[in-house]
C-alpha cells in the first residue's frame, strides 16, 4: 500500500474538492491511504511529506515554478502528479495575454513533474499538440461527481402544454456565461420556456438585477440538494466561455437530464446522444439553442446520456488505479536498491 498526499489552497473548489472524495473508493484506499495537505497559495516553500505519491491540484503559474522546484527537492522519493482542472484552449483565448509566456510555463512545470493529469481529451490535446508537453507525462481522467443519488432522480415526464424547464448552475462568474443565457431569457415568453439558475460568485447580484424583470427567470443562492433542481427541469443548459470539463453535465446526465452545451473545451466529449453541442457565446446563439430544444425529444437524449455514464465512474477508478501503480513501482524499485545495496 502507497501513501498518498493531495495538495490544495483552496477548500471552496466545489468540484475540485467533491471530486477528492473519490480516493475513499475501496479499489483506491485498498491500495493506498490519502490525506489532503492544506497549502497556503503564496507558499513557495513545499513540505516534505512522507508520501510515495503527491497529488498536486494547486493552479499552476510562474509563481508556483519555485514551489515545484521546492517540493522536487524535499520529496525526492515521491512520485509527483498534478490535476489541471482549470487550464484550457478555450481558457488560453480568453484569459491569456502572452501565449507564448503561458505555454512556456506549463511546460517548464511539466519538467518537473512525472504526471500530468487532464480532465479532458480535449485538454490532453490541447497540452500536446498546441502546449508541447510530451505525450507520455499525459493522462486523461475525467473528475468525479461523487454524486451516486443522481441516479435515483426520475425520467423526465411530458412535457404536453406546459414551458420547457431549463436549468444552469455553477459559480457565477464570467467564464460561465450565465449572463448571456439571463439576456437571451428576455427574447422568450413564459408559456415557452423557464430558467432556474442557482449558485454562488461575483456575479450574483448582476444576474439577480438581470433576472428581476423576468416571471420565467429564477436565481437562486447556493444549493446542496443538487437532486431537487435536476428532478424539476427538462434539461441542463452549459453556456460556458470555458469549461476544462464541466462536472455540471456529468450531473445531468447522471440525473437522466438531456443536455445543451457550448462547444467549448471539455463539454462536447461528454454529450453522445444526450443532446446538443452549439456555440452559446452571445444571447442570440442561445436563443437558438433553446427553441431547438422546445422542439427535440428531451426524454429519449436523458435517458441515453444516463446509460453513457454509468461506465464512467469505473473509468475513472481504473485510471487512478494506474496512477497508483506507477507509484507503487517506484517504492518497490527503490526498496530493491536498497537491499542490493546492504547486500
Amino acid at each position: 500500500m502507497i501513501s498518498v498526499a493531495h495538495l490544495l489552497d483552496d477548500f471552496g473548489m466545489g468540484g475540485v474538492t467533491r471530486a477528492l472524495t473519490l480516493f475513499d473508493n475501496p479499489e483506491l484506499a485498498s491500495r493506498g491511504t490519502s490525506q489532503i495537505v492544506p497549502v497556503d497559495p503564496s507558499a513557495q516553500l513545499a513540505p516534505s511529506l512522507q508520501a510515495d505519491l503527491i497529488v498536486d491540484h494547486m493552479a499552476l503559474s510562474w509563481r508556483r515554478i519555485a514551489f515545484l522546484l521546492s517540493l522536487r527537492a524535499r520529496n525526492p522519493h515521491a512520485r509527483i502528479v498534478h490535476v489541471e482542472h482549470s487550464y484550457t484552449s478555450g481558457f488560453e483565448a480568453a484569459q491569456v495575454d502572452s501565449r507564448k509566456r503561458f505555454r512556456a510555463m506549463l511546460k517548464l512545470a511539466s519538467r518537473l513533474l512525472d504526471q500530468f493529469i487532464c480532465v479532458s481529451e480535449a485538454q490532453r490535446r490541447w497540452m500536446a499538440e498546441d502546449v508541447g508537453v510530451p505525450t507520455h507525462k499525459l493522462q486523461t481522467i475525467h473528475p468525479w461527481s461523487g454524486r451516486f443519488e443522481l441516479n435515483a432522480v426520475p425520467a423526465i415526464s411530458m412535457r404536453r402544454n406546459r414551458p420547457l424547464r431549463l436549468l444552469a448552475y455553477g459559480r457565477f462568474a464570467d467564464c460561465k456565461n450565465f449572463e448571456a443565457l439571463v439576456i437571451a431569457m428576455q427574447s422568450l415568453s413564459a408559456d415557452k420556456a423557464q430558467l432556474t439558475l442557482f449558485g454562488d460568485g461575483p456575479n450574483r447580484v448582476v444576474l439577480a438585477k438581470l433576472a428581476e424583470p423576468l416571471s420565467h427567470v429564477k436565481v437562486d443562492g447556493p444549493a446542496q440538494d443538487v437532486s431537487a433542481y435536476l428532478a424539476d427541469c427538462d434539461a441542463v443548459i452549459v453556456p460556458s466561455r470555458t469549461e476544462a470539463f464541466g462536472l455540471v453535465a456529468t450531473e445531468a446526465r447522471l440525473a437522466g437530464r438531456a443536455l445543451i452545451v457550448a462547444d467549448v473545451d471539455g463539454l462536447p466529449e461528454q454529450v453522445g446522444s444526450a443532446g446538443l453541442v452549439a456555440s452559446l457565446a452571445s444571447p442570440l446563439e442561445i436563443v437558438t439553442a433553446i427553441k431547438w430544444a422546445m422542439r427535440a425529444p428531451l426524454a429519449e437524449m436523458g435517458q441515453a446520456g444516463r446509460r453513457d455514464v454509468a461506465l464512467q465512474h469505473d473509468e475513472i477508478i481504473a485510471g487512478w488505479i494506474d496512477v497508483y501503480e506507477l507509484a507503487g513501482a517506484k517504492v518497490i524499485g527503490r526498496t530493491e536498491k536498497s537491499r542490493t545495496v546492504a547486500a
